[in-house]
């Protein structure tokens, strides 16, 4: 490293350059970033600045400075943007910078060709969020190249501090309190002059405590019941019921999913499937559900395949498909530079636990130090280093790097199904064999007969000639030319590739029937050929027994599309199905596949059932990381040992001695003495509870995020946790058994004033209920809802064409499922998703944003989902003969609402209901209830949580 003398400076910069029209000057807090603006500088610092470092600053920089710009800093930068007009401030779209990029000036960056077009709308994604850099400098640590050391400020910053034990304060107005949760809120009211509000009322606080433990409204009879108890615990008791309800591993699990990016498929690219996604999502409900410590949670998910089975000559199952938390993350599987692919996957296996369970963006030091936190560049590869150890895909190396599948079985159980299965897959081949050599032999026979089967089908179809009548003329096949006449009709859209047909004059049909027969007849010798080569290998290698035969040889059929149409298509006219082989197989060849075939299917009856299997991670090469200078995995720096961040266990830590060291990094973050894991997942559970956490960025406790609002409590908490045997149960008691949870959300005057943002708690923050909410509430509300737990909705392997319908997620409204077992895949989440603020299943979400526009209303209004959701309530309502108007009225409310109509909305409801059919022509009595009760279902009251 040279000598110690030696410095280099770790910049710290300012949140954004909004706006190049103004260079940023004089100091910010820091802390006062806003979520949005967080998500800004991540997008820099992980996707622009990189591609920066890569392509444009070894010309661009501040000692070449070619074309007088610096690319190097957000200084050079502006300066070139005054010069040059790089980035338009009204207009983003048509900044320069995009033009240049793009090869459509006289001025072509970069030089050495135009840059791939995933890069490229990286840097138009950026330029669409304003450009934003982090400013100019705020403040530098300098730091020896040889040693790194921290500031004092560095090492004094909150989180990093041990997790304490702070004494419960005391108030002489105590009588508002009833835990030590409320005293702490008490206290930090006091000191900013408030009051707490008033109690919310008992129906308020069922439908707040059912939702936010179940995702579901309250049912009539747990209305009825709680109404009716008047036991000072009664709370308590609703509490524990929903706790030990079902639902509520299905609504806290799909929390977890949401920081834990959970997905069905790889996106990126190809949005292959993982086809056994639904196990981990299965496990995370299941480990709510059975309230799993939450430090073992950590373990599992993190190195779970390395830790004992509960008994001994087993497997981990649990563990194994805990792991799907490092799994299941996005993929680019056909990247074609492998060595990118992977360290983009390591790279976002870092993103994720960091973020998760430690609350820091530790991936954002992947080029340099942080910019913002005392996190070094060797910290993160240490991390690299871990998880290139670890194996995430089967076969990385070919075209479309193969998934990773583990089973759940032990290794010599899972190695007899599989010889069962080569043997099975071995008897396919050779019965396959014997009928396709015939086969191909035969269309080799017919093959030069191409032209007349064409010239033929165009007297069908154009002349309208008897089929019969032509192949007696020319000697042709009454079923082969009944399948060429058919494929050869007009179609919409039509083929491109019979575009010389179609077009073709009488007086030349003839000679552009010869040019596609003698096309065909060239692909297929070629075609044939490869498959012939391949058979004769694959024979060699079932003899030899030594190794399974490679695949099958697929032909694209973008190589030659007519001959894969009229060869390999679904209804190509060379293609033969069963019945229609036994036309063209010698009978001594049907009875040797008649006998296979029997062999074959005594095989499959005997043969072990396929185990189950997970997406998973298991133990790889171990590798010996290095620093990768500027992120460049071909500039290769300093060692990296597996070790932690430096800032939190020093800088002379003994390096894991396991292969990956993830069962090390596990317990590491799984330790009580770690200051960050208990209190990042309290402050989960509390935003939750409250829409916001003591720390309002659940996923950043770095500088960037914002400081708890309430430490001591943040840390009371955070200690109650650990000594509570880890336990998200408790906390929920601890939490929603507080007076400070069960107030109301009406707002003081002086509060508003004071307290806009609702920091110091003076009264519960409303909310809007979340997408999954919303749907399934609807179902329940109708009694549609099927309740049914786990398994899949998905099915196959691999990709589907790049159009076809398949790629497309299931529609929310054709299943009555609870939405979180509906499959997501990455590349085409459902509209109702994104219309209602789910998110993109790529990143970790720690808090969904929350919008309002016009699209969620026109949904609520014109949806056939929410028209037959009320159709259906209403149905159930008007069943009731012996009900009145009024108390169908009261049964809507209360099962949509959680309350009781008012008695002014009584009144305007009937009226509505009694009148509708004087509005409007040809309506019944279910259609004034139906359109009553979409009301409802569309109303604030419903929408929103108080």
């Amino acid at each position: 490293m040279g000598n110690s003398s030696r410095m280099r400076t770790v910049w710290l910069r300012l949140p954004l350059l909004r706006s190049f029209s103004t260079i940023f000057t004089g100091a910010f807090m820091l802390c006062s970033a806003t979520g949005s603006e967080l998500a800004e500088i991540e997008y820099f610092e992980k996707q622009v600045r990189p591609l920066l470092v890569a392509k444009c600053q070894m010309c661009h920089n501040t000692q070449l400075k070619s074309g007088n710009i610096d690319l190097s800093s957000v200084e050079g930068f502006v300066n070139a943007r005054d010069e040059a007009a790089l980035i338009s401030s009204t207009d983003p779209a048509s900044s320069r910078l995009l033009a240049i990029i793009g090869y459509q000036t006289k001025v072509k960056m970069p030089p050495g060709g135009k840059l791939p077009e995933h890069e490229i709308q990286i840097f138009k994604g950026w330029i669409q969020k304003g450009a934003p850099w982090p400013g100019a400098e705020q403040w530098s640590a300098l730091i020896p190249e040889e040693q790194a050391t921290f500031t004092e400020e560095q090492k004094q910053y909150w989180a990093f501090q041990p997790i304490s034990t702070p004494d419960v304060p005391q108030s002489e107005k105590s009588g508002w309190t009833h835990n030590s949760v409320d005293h702490f809120v008490l206290a930090k009211l006091q000191e900013k002059g408030l009051e707490p509000a008033q109690p919310a009322d008992k129906l308020t606080l069922l439908r707040r405590a059912t939702y936010d433990l179940t995702g579901l409204p309250p049912t009539y009879q747990e209305i009825q019941d709680f109404l009716a108890d008047g036991a000072q615990d009664a709370f308590e008791k609703v509490v524990n019921r929903l706790l030990s309800s079902s639902a509520y591993g299905e609504r806290w699990g799909r929390h977890w999913l949401d920081v834990a990016r959970y997905a069905d498929s790889t996106g990126n690219d190809e949005d292959h499937r993982y086809p056994y996604a639904w196990r981990y999502r299965d496990y995370v409900i299941k480990a709510f559900n059975d309230d799993l410590p939450y430090d073992q949670f950590v373990r599992e998910q993190i190195a779970g395949d390395l830790l004992p089975a509960s008994k001994q000559g087993q497997i981990n199952e649990q563990g194994i498909v805990a792991t799907g938390f490092l799994a299941l993350g996005p993929k680019a599987v056909a990247q074609q530079d492998k060595k990118r692919m992977l360290y983009d996957v390591y790279d976002e296996q870092i993103e994720v636990v960091s973020k998760a369970m430690l609350g820091l963006t530790v991936a954002c030091a992947r080029c340099h130090d942080h910019k913002f936190d005392p996190i070094l560049t060797r910290d993160y590869y240490s991390m690299a280093g871990m998880f290139a150890s670890t194996r995430s895909f089967k076969d990385p190396s070919t075209h479309v790097s193969k998934l990773l599948f583990k089973p759940l079985v032990p290794e010599m159980e899972y190695k007899k199904y599989q010889a069962e299965l080569t043997l099975i897959r071995n008897k396919q081949i050779e019965l396959d064999n014997i009928a396709d050599i015939e086969i191909e032999l035969f269309i080799d026979s017919i093959a030069n007969k191409t032209a007349e089967y064409m010239l033929a089908s165009h007297d069908v179809n154009e002349k309208n000639q008897e089929i019969g009548q032509l192949t007696e003329q020319k000697g042709l096949d009454p079923a082969l030319l009944t399948k060429w006449a058919t494929y050869l009709k007009p179609v919409t859209p039509p083929r491109k590739q019979l575009d010389a047909w179609r077009f073709a004059m009488d007086k030349n049909r003839n000679e552009i029937a010869l040019s596609y027969q003698q096309n065909f007849e060239k692909t297929l010798q070629e075609w044939h050929f490869s498959i012939r080569r391949w058979r004769k290998n694959a024979i060699s290698m079932l003899k030899e027994g030594s190794m399974p035969p490679p695949p099958r040889p697929v032909f694209e059929a973008g190589k030659d599309r007519f001959f894969y149409d009229i060869y390999m298509a679904k209804e190509a006219p060379l293609r033969f199905s069963k019945k229609e082989k036994k036309r063209i197989l010698k009978p001594e060849t049907q009875e040797t596949i008649a006998v296979l075939t029997q062999d074959l299917e005594q095989m499959k009856a005997v043969a072990m059932p396929e185990p189950p299997m997970a997406n998973a991670v298991e133990e790889g090469e171990p590798v010996v990381q290095k620093v990768f200078i500027r992120g460049d995995y071909n500039a290769v720096g300093e060692d990296a040992p597996k070790v932690f961040p430096a800032i939190l266990e020093g800088l002379n830590q003994k390096p894991a001695n396991s292969v990956s060291g993830r069962l090390e990094l596990a317990s590491w973050i799984a330790s009580e003495k770690n200051p960050l894991t208990a209190r990042v997942m309290v402050n989960r559970i509390w935003q939750k509870h409250f829409s916001e956490g003591i720390v309002r960025t659940p996923s950043n406790f770095g500088k960037l995020g914002t400081p708890p609002s309430h430490p001591e409590l943040l840390d009371w908490l955070a200690s109650r946790f650990i000594t509570g045997n880890w336990s998200i149960k408790n906390m929920h008691r601890t939490i929603m058994l507080s007076n400070t949870y069960q107030m109301s959300s009406k707002t003081s005057d002086l509060a508003a004033m004071e307290d806009p943002r609702n920091l110091w708690l003076s009264h519960f923050h409303c909310r809007r209920l979340d997408v999954e909410e919303i749907r399934d509430s609807m179902l329940a509300i109708d009694n549609s809802i099927d309740l049914a737990m786990g398994g899949t909705m998905q099915s196959g392997f691999g990709t589907d064409r790049e159009n076809s319908n398949d790629r497309l997620s299931i529609d929310p409204s054709t299943s009555n499922r609870r939405m979180v077992y509906l499959p997501l895949r990455r590349a085409n989440l459902p509209t109702l998703l994104n219309l209602f603020d789910f998110g993109d299943a790529v990143t970790s979400t720690s808090k969904r944003s929350t919008t309002n526009v016009a699209p969620q209303a026109l949904f609520l209004m014109n949806s056939k989902f929410v028209s037959d959701r009320a159709r259906n309530l209403a149905q159930q309502l008007l069943a009731e003969e012996s009900w009145t108007d009024a108390e169908r009225m009261n049964q809507a409310y209360l099962r949509v609402l959680t309350r009781q109509p008012r008695a002014e909305e009584l009144d305007t409801a009937l009226t509505y209901v009694d009148s509708f059919d004087s509005r409007f022509d040809q309506v019944t009595e279910l259609d004034a209830w139906q359109s009553y009760c979409r009301i409802l279902l569309a109303s604030n009251d419903f929408m929103y949580i108080d």
